[in-house]
């Protein structure tokens, strides 16, 4: 089984934990960008604490040198997972966030007409 890994970037020194996920913590962007240069991530995860300048490196940084990472934002450690995972899901099956009709009874109708 194929195990999905993210970098979370925080000053608070908890590990956090997600469900069946592999979490690295670091404390400053670049050793965060180090990290990405040693192994891949699906998902580095920035704490809303870190200084907007470091945000848009790591961003800038990202997305030119490391397009299958997805980068998202979390406010504190319980949302972590969620945003995580959401930011994980609506990159990689943009599908699920689609809802299609069902248009049968439409069809049913105009075929016994």
């Amino acid at each position: 089984m194929k195990h999905l890994k993210t970098l979370v970037v925080t000053k608070s020194s908890a590990v956090p934990k997600i469900l069946n996920w592999q979490v690295s913590t670091v404390v400053t962007i670049e050793t965060a960008i180090e990290k990405l240069y040693e192994q891949t991530y699906s998902v580095v995860a920035i704490s809303k604490e870190t200084n907007e300048i470091d945000k848009n490196k790591l961003q800038k940084i990202g997305t030119l040198l490391f397009p299958d990472v997805t980068i998202v934002e979390f406010a504190n450690e319980s949302k972590l997972s969620e945003s995580v995972k959401n930011g994980y899901w609506s990159k990689h099956k943009p599908l699920l966030q689609r809802s299609y009709l069902d248009n049968s009874f439409e069809i049913e109708l105009a075929n016994s007409l």
